[in-house]
């Protein structure tokens, strides 16, 4: 049923009282960039208080929530707004095809509720999870909200296509506070996150894809647990961007590409800091085919980007106006820039500074250029290209290495110029192929 018209006016009432995200829906089309819109620009209106949705902190509405979700659903889709308040979700409500959550900032908190024993579950998902490809519910959104629940996990896109998710700010989770799973088109733009997950699996943000007989990423229906469709489909096409981690609690990861296969992967414009191991992370054997990392930094963190180790399958990485810096020696281990089994993959306009074994290291990597990297503080080795690498450095700089400048290993070959050594004990060790084509200075 659709809301009165004096629902709709207190609606708009409120959404023009302060709530400036709606001046950006313009129906289905909107959600992704690609897509056409095909829905007209004055969507109904439903406010949850007015079906008696209270986010009063004491009252459980979860269940209320998936059914008015479902009535908007069967109307067409529309915008669902929460007013301020804390929205106690004690099971999974489920998002529709043209369906637009919106809440008022910070103020709008959602927490989802677990009997004691039972931790997990989405917060929110979308109808059709359990769906093959990405067959689930698409063109959707959930738009400044707060996330605070330690018991659950957070936003999860599973088998959708054309999602947008803004503004969101990510305090208290048991896991991430967005898991984007085996969907397509999914852009994530503002993302503020003071914590980690709280359970072992601890990465605030999470690209993840659902393979045959994992038993993790599913819905809580109250009673429970229900599993996403385990068909191997990739998270694809998927945006992370305007973002800032900074959490508090010193997590494992700040965004981890989990599991695979991940296919056009951005993560762009935003700051990474304190996280125990590493702030961008790829598991070792994910398939991952063009992962592009640009305009992010990576501060304070033991590493910076790992892509961990796989001896090929994977295609296409670029990592561009990238900053890693780790200043407390203490903290600082492993290699600062970290990438293997790569073909085709460019590094340019890099800084990499911190007490690292080594700053940047590469295994099993074809077709790989570097350009105006600057690799400086290592412990060992400023720039290792530890086996089966072909590289091109240009216009770099090694600085500050207890090691060599440039190490090449065996079965790698390395062609470099316009190379500047400052302070390091060696500048280059060749076990592999080694080409200078221009004279490089050291001090």
């Amino acid at each position: 049923m659709a809301p009165s018209i004096l629902q709709r006016r207190a609606f708009l009432a409120t959404a023009a009282g302060g709530v400036g995200v709606l001046a950006g829906w313009r129906g289905r089309g909107s959600l992704a960039e690609d897509a056409a819109s095909e829905q007209p620009t004055d969507s109904i209106g439903w406010n949850v208080e007015e079906h008696g949705i209270e986010g009063d902190g004491t009252t459980e509405v979860g269940t209320a929530v998936h059914e008015l979700l479902a009535e908007v659903d069967a109307a067409g889709g529309g915008i669902v707004y929460f007013p301020p308040g804390r929205y106690l979700l004690e099971r999974t409500p489920l998002i529709g095809e043209n369906t637009l959550l919106v809440g008022a900032g910070r103020s709008t908190v959602f927490e989802g509720i677990r009997p004691e024993g039972i931790q997990g579950g989405a917060l929110l998902s979308n109808v059709g999870y359990d769906e093959p490809g990405y067959e689930g519910a698409g063109n959707w959104g959930i738009r400044n909200v707060r996330i605070d629940s330690p018991d659950s996990n957070g936003i999860m896109p599973a088998h959708a296509e054309n999602v947008q998710l803004k503004d969101l700010y990510g305090d208290f989770i048991r896991y991430h506070h967005a898991d984007i799973v085996s969907s397509k088109n999914v852009t994530v733009d503002g993302y503020v996150a003071t914590r980690g997950g709280e359970g072992g699996s601890d990465a605030p943000f999470q690209f993840d894809a659902q393979r045959e007989g994992v038993e993790r990423n599913g819905i809580w229906d109250g009673e429970t647990m229900h599993l996403v469709e385990d068909d191997d489909t990739p998270t694809t096409n998927g945006t992370l961007r305007n973002f800032t981690i900074e959490p508090e609690n010193d997590p494992s990861y700040g965004v981890q590409l989990h599991r695979g296969p991940h296919r056009s992967i951005t993560i762009r414009d935003g700051t990474i800091t304190g996280c125990a191991f590493t702030a961008i992370r790829s598991d070792p054997e994910n398939e991952v085919r063009n992962l592009s990392i640009r305009g992010v930094s990576c501060l304070e963190n033991a590493r910076g980007i790992t892509l961990g180790h796989v001896e090929d399958g994977r295609r296409e990485l670029t990592i561009d106006e990238v900053v890693i810096r780790t200043d407390e020696a203490a903290l600082a281990g492993g290699s600062g820039l970290y990438a293997a089994g790569f073909d085709g993959t460019t590094v340019s306009n890099v800084t990499v500074a911190g007490a690292f074994t080594n700053t940047i290291l590469f295994d099993d990597m074809r077709e790989l250029t570097l350009n105006n990297v600057t690799a400086r503080g290592a412990v060992d080795q400023a720039f290792r290209f530890r086996d089966n690498v072909e590289v091109t450095l240009t216009t770099a700089r090694a600085a500050d290495s207890g090691g060599a400048g440039i190490y090449v290993g065996p079965d790698s070959t390395a062609a470099y110029g316009g190379m500047t050594f400052e302070n390091v004990e060696t500048e280059v060790v060749a076990d592999g192929e080694l080409r200078e084509w221009s004279s490089s200075s050291g001090t």
